[in-house]
């Protein structure tokens, strides 16, 4: 394990059931501003992680729709050693233990880079962390999914990897809506579904 292809495999856990693989097409989450509240900063400690209302209830009805799951997220402060590959750990425990409680059965995969500079290749809005993932798991291929965040760099990451973007407006995801209107956005723009919440987003899914 590098510090820069980080992969957390939560077959062990009992939320999450190895030979368990679902039906439906894969959806990506981004974390921070999509499932859990966005504070500026990092969110690297238990008490910070806030769900945002709706978030694990969304989690919870795309599980049991029948799609595939995979939390895919940059946490660039492990480089800045502001926090550890251990403190996420923690952090993604809980978050695992709150869907558990909400009544989300399991999800397929968290991976998480630990910079989020250019250059990574696995820093998003690079493409490792979802190659990675598709490799580990044959049976996820984000070109027949969709790709949920707040964030250009989610979208651009989205479009390169060949999955649909969809934002949410909470988090960052207004001010990148508002990013969207510049001409250089227009072909992102134009693939992008947007929804206030991520349980908007699993309302739409749920109907068509």
């Amino acid at each position: 394990m590098t510090q820069n292809n980080i992969f957390i495999d939560w077959g062990d856990n009992p939320l999450q059931d190895p030979n368990y693989i679902a039906p439906k097409c894969v959806i990506g989450l981004d974390r921070d501003g999509v499932i859990n509240r966005d504070l500026g900063t990092y969110c690297y400690k238990v008490e910070d992680f806030d769900p945002i209302p709706g978030s694990l209830e969304a989690v919870k009805k795309l599980r049991l729709m029948g799609h595939k799951i995979a939390i895919i997220t940059n946490q660039g402060g492990i480089e800045k050693k502001l926090f550890t590959i251990e403190d996420v750990d923690t952090v993604h425990a809980h978050m695992l233990d709150l869907l558990g409680k909400a009544g989300c059965p399991s999800i397929d995969a968290i991976y998480y880079s630990a910079s989020s500079r250019k250059e990574d290749p696995f820093a998003k809005p690079n493409t490792g962390m979802f190659k990675r993932c598709e490799t580990e798991r044959p049976y996820i291929k984000f070109s027949q999914g969709y790709y949920v965040g707040d964030k250009i760099t989610d979208l651009k990451a989205a479009m390169k990897i060949g999955a649909k973007p969809v934002l949410v407006r909470t988090g960052y995801g207004k001010e990148t809506e508002e990013l969207l209107k510049r001409f250089t956005y227009k072909e992102i723009k134009k693939r992008t579904i947007v929804f206030d919440t991520l349980l908007d987003f699993a309302d739409w899914l749920e109907n068509n």
